[in-house]
């Protein structure tokens, strides 16, 4: 018995550190889809290791493709549309999102997106 009273606070501590049952964290590489228009701030990156960005709608549907593994703390994510209204083909998708004023000026690399994980189950969803 007092075995079992030293576990359990263990147990449930872990569970509270470590969270319990299925895991709803992200990885790279994970999709994600949206579940509603989202109106959200895309970050683009330059050659010059500079920012900037530009505010777009997201069509419910959109996959995008997580870039990187958050840590366990993060409040949020970023990722790249990877199909958007059934549309596959990476240059069709950025056409899509980035404006051409943006992406024609000199030194544009890319573009992403940052979601908070708690868009997580509703406003985005993992893809199975």
């Amino acid at each position: 018995m007092t075995n079992f009273k030293l576990v359990v606070p263990f147990f449930l501590m872990a569970c509270v550190i470590a969270g319990c049952g299925p895991s709803k964290e992200l990885k790279q590489g994970d999709i994600v889809v949206t579940q509603e228009v989202l109106r959200e701030t895309a970050e683009t990156q330059w050659e010059d290791n500079s920012t900037d960005g530009f505010t777009t709608e997201i069509p419910k549907g959109t996959r995008l493709e997580v870039l990187s593994t958050p840590v366990p703390t993060a409040l949020v994510f970023s990722c790249r549309p990877v199909e958007v209204n059934g549309e596959k083909d990476p240059q069709m998708v950025e056409a899509f999102f980035v404006p051409e004023p943006v992406k024609n000026k000199m030194g544009y690399e890319s573009y992403s997106f940052t979601f908070k994980k708690e868009y997580l189950g509703s406003k985005v969803k993992k893809a199975e």
